[in-house]
């Protein structure tokens, strides 16, 4: 048995004869986090019967999940005084005589059940004690009458005979009918008591699979708990519908909760909180970097083994680096929702979806085409995440004017940040990528250097009955060596060069008409010197 204390007191200095006090605790209210919860519990206070309550006495507190982490366990109390606290995990120690008031009321209940079952137990008996007598009945009268030997009175005897067995029969029968129709009634009884019994024994017998919450406390009113609990958390889910027309994004914001820490959340006041307990709470460190120069490295003559194996890919290395909506309310950076109508979630089995709010945010909305990779454009949303809140990652659900486009996983977007959403392929708009001339050889009368030369042609044929403003992407090569020069140019020339910080990544922005065709081309010259090659 592990006991923990948390309070300044020793539990030596507890008084051997403090009245010990069994009270259960009611879950009043849950923060949930993104991963792992807050839980408050609230006691009554009132005392052991017939006891007074200004001295110090003695409250078990059963039910508490198995694994509760003492460092985040707080107890507070209002009309109390809190002296000792411990946790207990393990076999709870006994209990006083005195039973507490839930435990007398489901000793009630318990003995309600089992009267009512008793009495219709009595019925089904008396019912089977009348087709006993039936059947005993039938019995005598098949013996009586043998020690006849007038014909006329044996024949009488069994004509009577013969009628009281067959009314004997008729009895049993019934009486045998009744019964089975008062033993099927019996079964909710059984249930009933079978019930009663198991919520007895919940209270008196708390599962050994969960703590227990001990503390000295005086006087009477309400001790609060409040313990943080890993094995929880939400996650919010998008429904994010384009209007391309009013160039807007429609955000309906749900909420999936789920938690499995070992007991049920019923009626629970919940509040979501975008704050991150378990995450990383400062800057990672960094450490001096120091330089160093030396003679270069001889390389070595493999062996046989190793040269075959040149040939092998290095291994990768990896550098260590519902109708009802939430109310938004703010905790300095943090913002929380609270839910305005009381939750139930049930440990390990509900996976809850619960509506959070709606947004809408202005949006521009381009067609974007990578023609080296896809034949066809892409629609393409561009904003600002002007909510003033954080968007938390999830899934998404798109819907571009209204149909179903596909699905994706939205990723954090902090308020104010650039948001940007791909909205499905437009079919309509179609690329074509060609190289029409690539040469390579010697350049000069006396051949100094080695060149390249690629042109690139793309042609984007916008086939729908709309008007698009286009984004064509593509890709030039650059050099980090001087001893490499490359020259591009670019027909028209591209609207961003380096785009999205990526060198030698080009874009081009026009408005494509309804039917209309638009040409790309880029021209690039690559040279080095002859005694080196291009890789």
């Amino acid at each position: 048995m592990r006991i923990t204390l948390v309070a300044a007191l020793v539990l030596g200095a507890t008084p051997a004869l403090a009245d010990t006090i069994e009270a259960p605790a009611t879950i009043r209210a849950v923060t949930l986090f993104p991963q792992g919860a807050q839980v408050v519990r609230d006691i009554e206070i009132k005392g052991a019967e017939g006891k007074s309550t200004q001295g110090p006495h003695e409250v078990l507190v059963p039910g508490l999940p198995k694994g509760t982490d003492i460092s985040t366990l707080r107890v507070s109390g209002e009309g109390v005084q809190i002296g000792a606290v411990s946790l207990i995990d393990g076999r709870a120690p006994a209990l006083s005589d005195q039973s507490s008031a839930q435990i007398k009321a489901a000793q009630a209940r318990l003995q309600q059940a089992r009267e009512a079952l008793a009495n219709s137990q009595d019925q089904v008996a008396t019912i089977r004690a009348k087709a006993q007598a039936a059947e005993d009945q039938i019995t005598f009268l098949k013996g009586a009458g043998t020690q006849l030997s007038d014909p006329a009175q044996l024949q009488a005897m069994a004509q009577m005979v013969g009628d009281q067995i067959l009314a004997a029969s008729e009895r049993v029968i019934a009486a045998k009918a009744d019964a089975r129709r008062a033993e099927d009634a019996l079964k909710p009884l059984q249930e009933a008591v079978k019930q009663a019994q198991a919520a007895l024994d919940a209270l008196q017998n708390p599962a050994q699979d969960h703590d227990v919450l001990r503390a000295m406390v005086s006087g009477t009113g309400t001790l609060t708990i409040t313990s943080f609990v890993g094995n929880a958390g939400w996650q919010p889910t998008y429904d994010l519908r384009l209007d391309r027309a009013a160039g807007q994004l429609d955000m309906e914001r749900f909420v999936s909760v789920h938690q499995a820490t070992g007991e049920d959340w019923r009626g629970v006041d919940l509040t979501l909180s975008t704050a991150r307990p378990g995450g990383q709470s400062a800057p990672t460190a960094i450490y001096p970097r120091l330089a160093r120069i030396g003679p270069p490295m001889v390389a070595q003559p493999l062996s046989k083994s190793l040269s075959r194996a040149a040939g092998a890919p290095a291994p990768m290395r990896t550098e260590a680096a519902m109708t009802d909506t939430a109310a938004l309310q703010m905790q300095g950076e943090t913002v929380t929702y609270h839910y305005p109508t009381a939750v139930d979630l049930r440990d390990g089995v509900d996976d809850l979806r619960l509506k959070l709010d709606a947004k809408t945010i202005p949006v521009n909305v381009l067609a974007e085409a990578v023609p080296l990779s896809d034949p066809q454009a892409y629609r393409v949303a561009e904003g600002k995440n002007e909510t003033g809140e954080i968007l938390l990652p999830g899934p998404a659900n798109l819907f571009a004017d209204g149909a179903l486009v596909g699905q994706t996983h939205l990723p954090m977007i902090a308020a104010g940040d650039k948001l940007r959403l791909g909205f499905g392929a437009i079919e309509g708009i179609r690329l074509t990528r060609t190289m029409p001339d690539t040469s390579e050889g010697d350049r000069g009368f006396i051949s100094k250097s080695n060149a390249r030369r690629e042109v690139v042609q793309i042609e984007v044929k916008n086939l729908t009955a709309q008007d698009w403003p286009m984004r064509v992407i593509d890709q030039v090569p650059y050099s980090e060596q001087d001893d490499l020069k490359i020259e591009t140019t670019a027909t028209p020339p591209a609207t961003e060069t380096d785009y999205d910080q990526k060198r030698g990544v080009l874009a081009w922005q026009f408005d494509l008409p309804a039917g209309a065709d638009k040409q790309l081309r880029t021209e690039t010259t690559l040279s080095w010197p002859t005694d080196q090659v291009l890789r």
